[in-house]
């Protein structure tokens, strides 16, 4: 531990948030972006402070000129909420925008600069399609990357793939666990009336629907019902310096490097424990277990596997018993130790983006200020897995009882390193023709209908010099028939052969536009047909 580190208190006054789902009047009432937001007066009309009170407006949102066509959005914001005059901001972080709005809100006060801020976390996907969403989303990813295949779902499926690896798991091991990691997001989202799929998933219909195809393979070795949904929503919650029930205990946020192919491991987030620590150390807790039995965690969960990795990068569980936390009742469940994603997580409750991180602290604060729990932890992902927040809440009079001392964290994960610009995929030949490889992790998409790969993406380690470096690439389909018995760590032989690549004798292929279009609607429908045949 070091020096200490004192902000000002900063207290929140209120919060609010929208049922999520789509706004688009099918399945909820039709709206706009601007119309969402005017949702928000709920919060204002009521608040103890006015309107005339509120010195700063600070909005998260993903790229909302792509979604939704506005630019200047913060200061529409104010004017729309009939706060012009404010200070406004607006803060993209990826799928982190939300949380990183109220901690920017958070830091206006802490400061000294404001009394009263306002933030807010809103996405309106439904305002372009499916294919077009998938576009926008993929911009977070590295673009060479991108260009090989690499998209947020298969994110997932790598990270997932990592865990079986690790841990063990064969695919039938990975079903089953993944079918009761869905079970268990969708028994709290049916509790939840302001979820996104407020229904159940029982471990026994996630198998049936395997079976008839409706939870079909779609990035090996995740299912479409091991993603979250497509979402819209807003929440919002107002900051102020003069004492409330509940004060901001604190704040964390971590970064990792943008790439995914240099990262050595894909079972702990860097990003998140070095998040957790700064908040931690603010709060003057040195670790959760001085909050057992009395905290919430609402933490980012957008794919099977994302799950159980946070609850050891949380420090909820060692990390050799990181697939037990999320399925031990007596630690995650309602009445746990550490009560987790008590309103269905991202998966069931639903991910509208640049708000998710907003209504996870909005559910935190209205739980704390009804006295079910003293404190409530929220954790939130930005871009692949690499723009991090921690927020954690805490019931005013717990935390001038515990009387914390904080402290600013002297010890933070070492980070991958970025390849050196000069190393590309060309460079691993360096005038020979031939060079051996090693396994390092594989993926494939998988058509809906017929079940056949349709693209396969693989991560390979190989010598440059006398360095090794990771590649990520995309190949044919037919790759997968050659490479899928292979397991990590395994040789590969990467070929020149003219101007073409080869890896154990299959052309390497680039995509970009073809595989950024589609990837997002087949996950979608997917959804849509769920609800349908849910309320049939």
């Amino acid at each position: 531990m070091a020096e200490a580190f004192r902000p000002r208190p900063v207290y929140i006054a209120d919060s609010f948030m929208l049922p999520v789902g789509k706004y688009d009047g099918r399945h909820r009432e039709k709206r706009n972006f601007f119309q969402t937001l005017e949702a928000v007066h709920a919060l204002l009309d009521g608040a103890a402070v006015k309107r005339e009170k509120i010195d700063c407006v600070v909005v998260g949102s993903q790229n909302p000129f792509a979604f939704s066509g506005v630019d200047n959005v913060a200061a529409k914001a104010a004017g729309v909420l009939g706060i012009s005059g404010a200070k406004s901001l607006l803060v993209d972080t990826a799928s982190s925008s939300g949380a990183s709005a109220f901690e920017a809100a958070y830091m206006e006060i802490a400061s000294g600069r404001h009394e009263n801020v306002l933030a807010i976390g809103i996405q309106k996907m439904s305002d372009v399609d499916t294919g077009a969403a998938t576009r926008i989303v993929a911009g977070v990813i590295d673009r060479e990357e991108a260009e090989f295949g690499l998209t947020m779902p298969a994110c997932g499926a790598l990270v997932a793939g990592a865990l079986m690896d690790e841990f063990g798991l064969g695919p039938e091991d990975w079903t089953d666990f993944s079918a009761r990691l869905t079970a268990r997001a969708q028994h709290f989202a049916a509790k939840n009336p302001l979820a996104h799929l407020d229904y159940e998933i029982p471990v026994e219909q996630y198998y049936a629907d395997i079976e008839n195809g409706k939870n079909y393979l779609y990035y090996d070795p995740l299912r479409y019902y091991d993603f979250c949904p497509m979402s819209d929503g807003v929440g919002a919650c107002l900051l102020t310096s003069s004492p409330q029930e509940v004060v901001v205990a604190g704040v964390g946020s971590g970064t990792d490097i943008p790439t995914i192919a240099d990262r050595r491991t894909f079972t702990t987030f860097p990003a998140t424990v070095i998040a957790q620590r700064y908040a931690l150390g603010m709060a003057g807790l040195k670790d959760l277990g001085e909050l057992e039995g009395k905290v919430h965690i609402n933490m980012h969960d957008p794919f099977n596997g994302f799950g159980p990795i946070n609850m050891a990068d949380l420090g909820v569980v060692p990390r050799e018993r990181l697939l037990e936390g999320l399925l031990d009742e007596r630690l995650t469940g309602e009445w746990g130790r550490y009560p987790t994603n008590l309103t269905g997580g991202l998966k069931g409750r639903g991910h509208p983006l640049g708000a998710t991180g907003m209504i996870q602290i909005v559910e935190n604060h209205q739980m704390v200020r009804a006295g079910r729990f003293k404190a409530g932890l929220s954790h939130s992902i930005g871009g692949p897995i690499n723009n991090n927040v921690v927020i954690l809440v805490e019931q005013t009079r717990h935390l001038e009882k515990r009387n914390p001392v904080p402290y600013r964290p002297d010890s933070l994960p070492a980070l991958s390193r970025l390849k050196p610009a000069g190393v590309t995929l060309e460079s691993v030949f360096a005038k020979k023709s031939r060079v051996a490889a090693r396994l390092v992790a594989q993926t494939s998409r998988h058509d809906y209908k017929s079940g056949d790969p349709t693209r396969t993406l693989l991560l390979f380690a190989a010598p440059v010099g006398k360095e090794e470096y990771r590649f990520l690439i995309g190949l044919d389909p037919a790759a997968r028939e050659t490479l899928v018995h292979l397991s990590p760590g395994e040789k590969l032989l990467l070929e020149r052969v003219d101007q073409e690549i080869r890896v154990n004798d299959v052309p390497i292929r680039r995509f970009y536009r073809r595989t950024l279009e589609g990837i997002m609607e087949l996950a979608d429908t997917a959804k849509r047909r769920l609800r349908r045949n849910h309320r049939e």
